[in-house]
């Protein structure tokens, strides 16, 4: 078989990556003159982030790649573990597990916001539309792309994007069987066959994973254990290469998640009446409703006739149940709702390459998804109603959410002026419809004052269109200097946003439907420069958008969120990096280390609001989403690895980043809003990890030893702590990780794994939801507490 055509029938679309990928260096191994297993170079890593594959040392873009044997031996199961493994990347929960909000150097998207996401994510070059979290299984890899993104893949984003790459069949007949159990019930069982159906011309894959795991928080209110896991997912992979010059592959996946929602379970702050913060006044209208005051506002007595009505409240109230939850500790809520998540998402793709000639080949991305979500989710984790995903009046009860999506790309890839220019250009066309039924019940006093049922029902649709070309273009014969490239993008892009009030609606459902267009480039401007075969440097330039659109849950009136109404407009963002990467070695040993230093610039910046038009202590919030004037961001990021010996590789990745707004000021209502600090961003983060192969003969099998620790900075889950929200900063945390692996156990086609994750049982958190300004009461996320377990595997 021809081996460029094999090479192909493994790697279009994903990235090639070798099954002894270890840590940030990838050291190819070998056997020495005893047999023994030895590790004695790097392995390169290709990658796709500019469409074609490249090795990882040689792109000049901040990326960070993943393999797939590396996600395992990383313990990177599930989208909320990829923090640990980039750095730079936070995986934030806003309403617990499955409620996961990906944010890059200070771009993300709000809960209840309606603003499209800062970090879009792709399975297999098509972008993601689930509203779950998944686990990961028979992936290629994983990679991600920082800062501004739209000159290239898929949509337009203004923080980066995280791309998902499944397994592609392969000439090879085998099948895995994979078996994984642990504390907390867990029970996880993954397989896989890979069959050549017609010689190397149609090949076959079939992959599928099924999880289950109790919960490990326990709501006292009603004996629920919440961070129950129930997930099946299964995934077909279907390749057809007539020729040499022909390819098409199409995946078709499905999940199932079930469980129940952690939420935002731990009580974490809450203000009362007449608490200010930097001269600005506190919504008290949770603390002043629940507990003894409520006699002031109502009647005397009113206190105690709701106690006798909710023999399970706290009788001392919501203000002192913050030093309760202290006492109780994360693992414990009184959460006063149930909190069962139901999803189902299938995902279908299709890429056909065709190399038209030698120095022209063309790329067709296919893409059709669904995701359907009920979920119910614990928003404020005290025994009171303060907020609730239920609409008892309407018989709804949880979070509806239906996403319809359908895309297609269309390439041209080439070489020109005697392979001088590499060249893309194409057309990228999605077609997006997303249904909301967002049911809440507030203050349920009752029967001293009766709950506020309130049904935000609508439908969003998007129709985005862009047009791209990007070229990067050898210098050496302009300049005279060898390996000297520039490279230049641009992209136009223009979105139709629509909002149709359903009828569920409980105020709205008979207002017209409002309509925006929007349209703007995207673009990259850069010098890249391959000192040595082992170096390079390079220095660009990037600009892209988000569109503007409407939020759903704010009062359906054309006016932005100054004037009360639900439109907001595109956020704009630029940026400038530069760049270092090496591969090689440093005193004979095999090293890497990539360096990124880049500072951005953001204006009109997504933020929700959930401004009081009553006043502090008052009953009446909405949702806004306002358009922040001016944010900057700059940091550095960090990875880098060594191989002292052949048996020994130490390494570390890291990042800093220092976000602020510089002009955060807005007026709502007639009240000044102040934004800062920038929320779901950690100052520094990062992991260092310590991986012993341990030199056995290849009759004993290759044994493992990984180590690592995560450590973090405190960060807020509000982007108004200095204003309206004090009281959601969430401290620094560190995770320790370990995993011992015994792979072809004495030459037979059995592995086996110990694993554990946060071995020191450190109890922190992973997000939050901040209802400060609605409600004057903040809730926390918890992280998972220790978990451990044995894996067990057989290929065949």
């Amino acid at each position: 078989m021809n081996n460029n055509r094999q090479k192909k029938l493994i790697t279009t679309g994903g990235v090639l990556v070798s099954a002894l990928l270890v840590g940030p260096v990838h050291a190819a191994a070998a056997s020495d003159e005893s047999g023994q297993s030895a590790r004695s170079e790097i392995e390169e890593v290709m990658v796709t982030a500019r469409r074609r594959d490249e090795s990882l040392a040689n792109v000049p873009i901040a990326v960070s790649a993943i393999g797939g044997e590396q996600l395992n031996e990383r313990q990177v199961r599930t989208d909320s573990d990829l923090q640990l493994a980039v750095p730079g990347l936070t995986i934030r929960q806003t309403q617990g597990n499955n409620s996961l909000t990906y944010s890059i150097r200070g771009q993300s998207a709000d809960t209840f916001s309606g603003s499209p996401s800062a970090v879009i994510a792709y399975m297999n070059e098509v972008p993601l539309t689930i509203g779950s979290a998944s686990s990961f299984y028979d992936l290629a890899s994983v990679q991600a792309l920082k800062g501004p993104q739209g000159t290239l893949f898929g949509r337009n984003a203004t923080g980066g994007a995280v791309l998902y790459t499944s397994a592609k069949p392969s000439i090879e007949s085998e099948a895995m069987l994979k078996a994984r159990v642990g504390n907390f019930n867990l029970r996880e069982l993954e397989g896989m066959v890979n069959i050549p159906l017609v010689g190397d011309t149609v090949l076959l894959r079939i992959a599928a994973n099924a999880l289950e795991r109790d919960g490990y928080i326990d709501n006292l209110y009603n004996g629920d254990e919440l961070g129950e896991l129930d997930r099946q997912s299964g995934r077909v992979s279907l390749s057809f290469a007539p020729n040499d010059r022909y390819q098409n592959t199409t995946v078709a996946q499905y999940s199932r998640i079930g469980g129940t929602n952690t939420g935002a379970s731990y009580t974490y702050s809450v203000y009362s009446c007449g608490d200010t913060n930097n001269g600005v006044p506190l919504n008290c209208g949770a603390g002043l409703l629940f507990g003894p005051s409520l006699d002031s506002i109502s009647y005397a007595g009113a206190w105690n006739d709701y106690l006798a009505a909710h023999p399970k409240a706290y009788a001392p109230g919501l203000i002192a149940y913050v030093d309760e939850q202290r006492r109780m500790g994360p693992y414990k809520t009184r959460h006063a709702g149930d909190a069962n998540h139901d999803g189902r998402d299938w995902l279908i793709s299709n890429t056909t390459t065709f190399e038209i000639s030698d120095t022209l080949s063309l790329k067709n991305i296919l893409g059709a998804s669904h995701s359907s979500t009920d979920s119910e989710q614990p928003q404020s984790g005290a025994p009171f109603v303060t907020i609730l995903t239920a609409n008892a009046a309407a018989g709804q009860s949880g979070n509806e959410l239906v996403v319809d999506s359908f895309s297609e790309e269309f390439q041209l890839q080439g070489t020109a002026f005697n392979e001088r220019l590499d060249y893309i250009v194409g057309v990228y066309l999605q077609r997006m419809t997303s249904d909301t039924l967002w049911p809440q019940t507030y203050f349920d006093v009752a029967p001293v004052i009766q709950p506020a049922y309130v049904t935000n029902a609508f439908s969003i649709s998007n129709e985005t269109d862009a047009l791209y070309a990007q070229g990067s273009y050898d210098l050496a014969g302009l300049t005279g200097v060898e390996s000297l490239t520039l490279t230049a993008g641009l992209r136009y892009t223009w979105e139709r946003v629509e909002i149709e009030q359903l009828d569920e609606a409980t105020y709205t459902a008979t207002l017209p439907n409002q309509k925006s267009h929007f349209h703007d480039p995207s673009w990259e401007l850069g010098l890249e420069y391959q000192a040595s075969d082992s170096t390079l440097a390079y220095l660009k330039t990037r600009g892209s958008f988000r569109s503007g659109g409407f939020n759903g849950a704010a009062p359906p009136v054309n006016a932005n969120a100054t004037g009360g109404g639900n439109e907001f407009e595109s956020e704009h963002v630029k940026d400038i990096e530069l760049g270092f990467k090496f591969r090689g070695s440093v005193a004979d040993m095999p090293a890497m280390l990539n360096i990124a230093l880049y500072q951005q610039w953001v204006d009109d910046v997504q933020r929700v609001e959930f401004p009081d038009p009553d006043g502090p202590g008052g009953l009446a919030s909405i949702a806004v989403t306002a358009n922040v004037p001016e944010e900057v961001v700059k940091g550095v990021e960090v990875e880098a690895s060594i191989l002292p010996v052949s048996w020994l590789e130490l390494g570390l990745s890291g990042a800093f980043t220092d976000a602020e707004f510089t002009d955060g000021k807005i007026n709502l209502f007639g009240t000044p809003y102040s934004y800062g600090p920038v929320g779901d961003t950690p100052e520094s983060s990062g992991v260092a990890y310590v991986q012993i192969n341990v030199p056995t003969s290849d009759t004993i099998g290759q044994i493992s030893i990984r180590s690592e620790v995560y450590a973090q900075s405190a960060q807020y889950f509000s982007n108004a702590a200095d204003s309206v929200a004090p009281g959601t900063k969430l401290p620094s945390y560190e995770l320790v990780n370990a995993r011992l692996s015994w792979e072809a156990i004495m030459g037979s086609p059995f592995n086996a794994a110990l694993f554990g994750k946060n071995l020191a049982d450190e109890e922190y958190f992973a997000g939050g939801m901040t209802l400060a300004a609605a409600l004057g009461h903040n809730a926390a996320a918890v992280g998972e507490p220790r978990t451990f377990g044995m894996e067990v595997s057989y290929q065949f």
